[in-house]
């Protein structure tokens, strides 16, 4: 006959490290999944489980915000693979930190217009599903990761290859 006897659990508790106060701010904060602006998904997506892991980790990490987006993130990941897409961020809830000379976006071309090819998007959107993102502001494209004024792109010859400005700078200097 094989008996077998379980051993005592002796890992620490599980409860988050917060004190009374810290943890009902938190729950607030977290609960912002049960919100009417993540309705839509609560029948395919149960926010509860979130919800715990938020409110462990935002009393782990000291109520860091980060925390929290991270997790409304994921939630709103798992929403997207269940086909339910939720505009969430703003600019005072969980904003995407954008580089100069741009600004976030819930809906962005997953192919900026860049020097090399400035009508990238407008040919992209039309086949691609939109990502939120940063997009570059009015006049200024992607070249090299950065926003740069439009003007400051070089351009194509009649074989399409396409030279910086720098680059034509170069040749008309020592063409001379």
């Amino acid at each position: 006959v094989l008996s077998c006897s379980c051993l005592p659990d002796l890992r620490e508790d599980d409860n988050p490290p917060c004190t009374a106060e810290n943890q009902q701010a938190i729950e607030r904060q977290c609960n912002v999944l049960k919100s009417d602006k993540f309705k839509e998904c609560h029948s395919l997506v149960n926010p509860d489980d979130f919800i715990e892991i938020c409110i462990y980790d935002m009393c782990q990490y000291d109520g860091m915000k980060s925390a929290l987006c991270d997790i409304v993130q994921v939630y709103v990941d798992t929403c997207k693979n269940h086909g339910i897409t939720i505009k969430w961020r703003n600019s005072t809830f969980c904003p995407l930190p954008c580089p100069s000379r741009s600004h976030y976006k819930d809906c962005v071309s997953p192919c900026p217009s860049t020097c090399s090819d400035i009508f990238a998007s407008s040919l992209c959107e039309k086949t691609e599903e939109c990502t939120e993102g940063c997009e570059c502001d009015d006049n200024y494209v992607l070249s090299n990761g950065n926003c740069v004024p439009l003007s400051s792109c070089g351009c194509r010859d009649d074989d399409n290859n396409y030279y910086s400005v720098s680059s034509l700078w170069k040749k008309s200097l020592t063409s001379k």
